[in-house]
């Protein structure tokens, strides 16, 4: 694709009402990041996460109604910012009958308070998190060229009527034969056929953005937002956990790892939650941006926990964790329960690499397994005459995600339609394969397999009962956490 000039993001419902968001402003770059790559490496932007309780918001960065006046006459429709299970949300809705089977409402904002250095080719696509009147809706990206020619691009999504993440990577867009004016007063405009009941269609939008890397994190209230994401504090002895000593294990809010057990905690009256110990590598440290206390953080989502302290002699560790609660979840040790799921997608790494990232998910193994040697090595397998598939054992908590919420994930992050490889890598043991161990587990394999043949996938997926999962050599472990690299053959798409 062309350099951009000028970007835009539309949000239209096919078949209902189209229903358009767009965001303007100037991106020097590309679309897709294909043939360009950012030098420094960017984390994702939210371009809004409508925390705001009014419309009033400051200029440069305005969500204001798009309807043309001749469209809106006689329908009604709005724009509001509304608070929905506990999330700030952006909510817009339009009633529709068979006398006006078209029509267009939508908001726009600007991007100029993320700089003229906001460049699209440091980021793989679009997300948001949204509910509303289920159906296909298409995202559209207007984009200015040097010429002054204005190119429509577009990409189809399911909406649903419930809370879900929608990430569009630019790839998925495709181009039309479309131009228009830049003075147009139209931006697009649809025809629809709604029937003769009158209806009202509606979208509530909780964040939208850029994403390098989407990580599957639990969903933050703007208070706990201000302090994991934001580096903010609580309130002294405000914390539901300042006073809190049942057995269990305290995890991020955040992603679900755990942090620290009970048996760590201890009454310090400085007004945090305060432990002595970590659970091995669940925390890292690091320098605080006042240069002079360590900040602690989540080691595996990067979330601020609190600071950390030693040689206060409060302990015989002597050390202190000091925790705000609203960066904490705890689990009750009699409610402590683990499931365990296998899966095989080609390299493990790749697999393991996904799973590693589920809130609730506890542990993850890369390993062998499907074959007829005992303790197999990596060159044994690597012969393609053992039979043993690269596959990944998963500790998951039942009450944090399901087993069928891993095997979505399962096929979302490879091509389960290829026979005995992954990409560049062939042979059986790179084979896509769910091995069950249960028939609860195998009942959720093939249904997903059918609905996957529903939607024309022609599945390769072998659903075996599970056998003897060896663990692979220890330097294949978390391998991609250890270099820092990223998969190259396994990469999310949204599918069910």
């Amino acid at each position: 694709m062309k350099t951009i000039k000028k970007y835009s993001i539309n949000w239209l419902i096919w078949g209902m009402l189209p229903l358009l968001i767009v965001i303007g402003g100037s991106i020097g770059s590309r679309l897709s990041d294909a043939e360009s790559k950012q030098a420094n490496p960017v984390s994702n932007i939210v371009i809004d996460d409508f925390t705001r309780k009014a419309i009033e918001t400051p200029t440069n960065f305005h969500w204001a109604l798009d309807v043309p006046p001749a469209r809106l006459e006689g329908t009604g429709g709005g724009i509001e910012f509304v608070q929905r299970e506990k999330r700030y949300c952006l909510h817009l809705a339009r009633p529709v009958s068979a006398s006006n089977n078209w029509s267009i409402i939508g908001s726009r904002t600007g991007l100029a308070n993320f700089g003229e250095g906001l460049h699209t080719s440091a980021y793989e696509g679009i997300y948001v998190q949204a509910k509303g009147s289920p159906g296909q809706w298409i995202i559209s990206l207007w984009i200015e060229d040097a010429h002054g020619d204005i190119r429509l691009y577009q990409a189809p999504i399911e909406l649903k009527n419930r809370w879900q993440e929608i990430q569009v990577p630019f790839r998925r867009f495709h181009a039309l034969p479309a131009k228009r004016a830049e003075n147009s007063p139209e931006l697009i405009r649809l025809s629809s056929s709604v029937g003769t009941q009158q209806r009202t269609v509606e979208i509530f939008l909780d964040e939208i953005g850029f994403y390098k890397e989407r990580k599957m994190f639990n969903k933050l209230t703007p208070e706990e937002k201000r302090v994991i994401v934001n580096k903010g504090t609580e309130r002294p002895f405000s914390g539901k956990y300042n006073d809190h000593f049942e057995k269990g294990v305290y995890t991020c809010k955040r992603c679900g790892a755990e942090l620290f057990e009970s048996d760590s905690k201890f009454k310090s009256e400085c007004g945090w939650p305060s432990f002595d110990e970590q659970i091995d590598g669940a925390v890292k440290w690091q320098l605080d941006a006042d240069g002079v206390r360590t900040e602690i953080l989540c080691n595996q989502c990067g979330g601020h926990l609190g600071h950390v302290f030693l040689g206060e002699g409060l302990t015989a560790k002597n050390t202190r964790y000091c925790v705000n609660s609203v960066s904490m979840d705890f689990k009750p040790a009699q409610q402590k329960k683990t499931e365990r799921a296998i899966f095989a997608s080609g390299c493990f790494w790749g697999t393991e690499y996904h799973f590693q990232k589920v809130p609730g998910v506890i542990s993850t193994t890369v390993g062998y397994t499907g074959g007829h040697v005992d303790n197999p090595t990596y060159k044994q397998v690597c012969t393609d005459k053992t039979g043993h598939a690269e596959a990944v054992e998963v500790i998951y908590d039942p009450s944090k995600t399901s087993y069928e919420e891993l095997a979505k994930l399962f096929f979302e992050t490879h091509d389960f339609t290829q026979l005995n490889r992954q990409g560049p890598d062939i042979g059986t043991q790179y084979r896509s394969a769910i091995f069950y161990l249960n028939d609860e587990q195998k009942n959720v394999a093939v249904k997903l397999v059918e609905e996957l043949k529903k939607k024309s996938y022609n599945v390769k997926t072998e659903i075996t009962a599970a056998g003897k999962f060896w663990p692979a050599e220890d330097y294949h472990q978390e391998y991609y956490e250890k270099t820092g690299k990223s998969p190259y053959c396994h990469i999310y798409r949204k599918i069910f």
